[in-house]
């Protein structure tokens, strides 16, 4: 038990962020994982289980420009 690595995309607040969340096997303890800009998607964990990968607006220097980035996996 316990989070199974799962990062569900969510929506929420009224500027419309998309953030990335945890959340356990049984759908409990939601956990918001990024914080920063406003649209946070598309994760992806290695082969091997041990880093994450996302694409996020955030340090965008113009809309519409999306980044790459990738962390350390440590549940």
């Amino acid at each position: 038990e316990g989070k199974g690595g799962g990062l569900p995309l969510e929506g929420g607040g009224k500027e419309g962020a998309f953030h990335l969340y945890l959340i356990n096997d049984d759908g409990t303890g939601m956990e918001q994982v990024t914080a920063t800009g406003r649209f946070n998607s598309f994760p992806m964990f290695s082969p091997d289980g041990k880093r994450v990968v996302w694409v996020s607006d955030r340090n965008a220097s113009e809309k519409g420009e999306f980044n790459l980035f990738i962390a350390d996996w440590v549940p």
